[in-house]
């Protein structure tokens, strides 16, 4: 593991000064993180840890079979300050945490506040967005009504407050929860550098072999084009096709998400501010749908892949 030296210092901000414990279902991860001389235990421990290390946390569940159930959960944390790492969503491995947590001991997080600020501004008083860059070139229209995936507006994780982090790292703008058509019109071409896959807990006993598959597909369909991006060209917010290289895919690729979210793009997201980092695509990680630019997504991840396309050098026109 790289040095997370200043790891627990870098987040302090978030749980108001103070420094959290660090709890996975990875023996491996935590004891790495205890070699580093921070605060860590097993889900396992958690009966055996004293209470006041458990108020301020930085949950990273590795596999859903072995994190406990919600009940669990809410009896030791109900009252803490949460800050979750979702890696059993995306890549279900240490390397993955491991990745998640370098980028952490880095990035500035009133930095991502300032930037979740600006995105929430254009929103509130911008109805049309061109975004251009790497050959991507989408604008958008924005209905009366839009929503959000609860962007983290303040620095500060309250007590009984969890927090993914994402919510620090974009603002997303979903489909209507009741039906799949997006409160907004978007139109042109967007053109991928890498993309993640996810799934969510609910149904992921059944969704994760759905979402490796989805994986290995465009990691392969990439690799046959010479590492050529994927491009979708959009009209009204539907993808009308998804190309890599010579291969016209768009078919292929919609099997592998929800069969009743497959007309629409499902999410489009704006990374909340530009990372100077060396990206690896090779990781199906959270932090690469975000490290810049613009991201779409197909599927909600329940009953089929969430698929995000990321556009990391697109910005504002």
């Amino acid at each position: 593991m790289h040095s997370l030296d200043s790891l627990g210092s870098n987040l302090r901000p978030a749980f108001s000064g103070r420094l959290p414990t660090f709890i996975s279902d990875s023996t491996t991860l935590v004891d790495n993180l205890r070699q580093h001389g921070l605060t860590a235990c097993r889900y396992s421990e958690l009966t055996t840890t004293d209470p006041s290390l458990l108020r301020d946390v930085v949950a990273i569940p590795i596999d859903f079979a072995t994190t406990p159930p919600g009940p669990v959960i809410e009896r030791h944390f109900g009252d803490s300050a949460m800050l979750v790492l979702p890696v059993a969503s995306f890549c279900g491995t240490e390397r993955g945490a491991r990745y998640m947590l370098t980028f952490l001991n880095y990035i500035d997080l009133s930095r991502c506040i300032d930037g979740v600020q600006f995105w929430l501004s254009q929103l509130e008083t911008a109805p049309r967005l061109r975004l251009v860059g790497g050959g991507t070139d989408v604008e958008v229209v924005l209905g009366d009504e839009v929503n959000l995936m609860s962007p983290k507006g303040n620095l500060a994780i309250q007590r009984g407050e969890w927090v993914s982090v994402a919510q620090y790292l974009e603002v997303g703008l979903v489909s209507s929860p009741n039906d799949q058509r997006p409160h907004h019109d978007m139109n042109g071409t967007f053109v991928a550098e890498g993309f993640v896959v996810a799934h969510h807990r609910l149904y992921a006993d059944q969704i994760r072999q759905t979402a490796d598959r989805t994986w290995s597909y465009l990691t392969n369909l990439r690799a046959r084009n010479g590492g050529a991006p994927i491009v979708v060209d959009i009209r009204h917010s539907r993808p009308v096709s998804l190309t890599c290289g010579s291969e016209s895919v768009l078919d292929e690729v919609l099997t592998f998400v929800d069969p009743n979210k497959r007309e629409f793009i499902t999410e489009f997201g704006f990374a909340a501010t530009q990372w100077a980092v060396d990206v690896d695509w090779s990781i199906n990680s959270q932090f690469n749908e975000a490290v810049g630019g613009l991201h779409i997504g197909l599927g909600n991840g329940v009953t089929g892949a969430h698929i995000d396309l990321v556009a990391p050098r697109a910005t504002l026109a």
